[in-house]
């Protein structure tokens, strides 16, 4: 029998000290912390800055990644994050959310609130995924609300790191 580590949820106020940190950061503090993600998770950073180079159009250049670093750094609030995410991980939680997806699409119409709900219902990670959710769709960052398939797609590499770090 292997016994095998949870991470605990991270707490609103993880999440919430993350987004402050990094958004009142001076820029030489917030080239530190970069610096150290890539140096603590450089496969879970490269992941996001190929994602971001197939992904994002000019406006959004830098979010996938910086939602990454936020992600990470809201699991080291909580003493998370302190294994190096591998390549298999990352295949692996990215196949079960396209899973996740997949069946999403298929749910019929009048059953896909009920199963969204389902899938997040038990989500340990909800707070972080949550927090992403709300600040991608917010108008006030771009000046325009966000709800197109980008946004999906965005979503879908951010909670594959989420659940790469969550391990």
């Amino acid at each position: 029998m292997v016994l095998r580590w949870e991470m605990p949820r991270v707490p609103r106020s993880a999440v919430i000290d993350a987004w402050n940190e990094l958004n009142t950061a001076e820029d030489e503090p917030l080239a530190i912390a970069v610096a150290r993600f890539r140096a603590a998770q450089p496969i879970l950073a490269g992941f996001l800055q190929a994602a971001e180079e197939r992904l994002a159009e000019r406006d959004d250049r830098g979010l996938v990644f910086f939602y990454g670093l936020w992600a990470w750094l809201a699991f080291r609030k909580c003493g998370g994050a302190s294994h190096e995410v591998t390549e298999e991980r990352i295949e692996e939680a990215w196949e079960q959310n396209q899973e996740e997806v997949e069946a999403l699409a298929a749910a019929d119409e009048r059953r896909w609130l009920h199963q969204a709900r389902g899938l997040t219902r038990e989500y340990p990670q909800m707070a972080l995924l949550g927090a992403m959710t709300e600040s991608l769709m917010d108008p006030g960052l771009t000046d325009r609300p966000r709800s197109d398939d980008m946004s999906g797609l965005i979503l879908l590499h951010l909670k594959t790191a989420i659940d790469a770090l969550d391990d």
